[in-house]
């Protein structure tokens, strides 16, 4: 896996986004706190490591392509605020052509 500075918000981002890149779940949900809320598509949430590994999962099967615009990024003592729009691509299973977007709204802390 490509070296990223996860000590840095740009980093973090651009770590996850590799893992659902090259479909490492558990490198996917190493970014997240034990107690996370993670919102889907659908608005449902999803809470704490077993539920989110769920959707991590899902995503990571499909290895899509995804990137985003320049995020707007608010830091506070050891917490980071992102917001950015984004923008996945690839291949369902079945063969289908596949493109998504929205927007990212997370909270990151620093951690040693």
């Amino acid at each position: 896996m490509q070296d990223f500075n996860r000590t840095t918000a740009v980093g973090a981002v651009a770590y996850f986004r590799n893992c659902i890149k090259i479909g490492d779940v558990s490198s996917a949900l190493s970014c997240f706190h034990p107690e996370a809320v993670y919102i889907d598509r659908d608005g449902q949430e999803l809470r704490g490591l077993d539920q989110i590994k769920k959707a991590m999962q899902a995503i990571c099967a499909l290895k899509f392509d995804i990137s985003g615009a320049t995020p707007h990024i608010t830091m506070v003592g050891d917490l980071a605020m992102w917001m950015d729009l984004w923008q996945m691509s690839g291949t369902t299973p079945d063969g289908r052509p596949i493109q998504m977007t929205g927007h990212t709204a997370c909270i990151m802390k620093k951690t040693k």
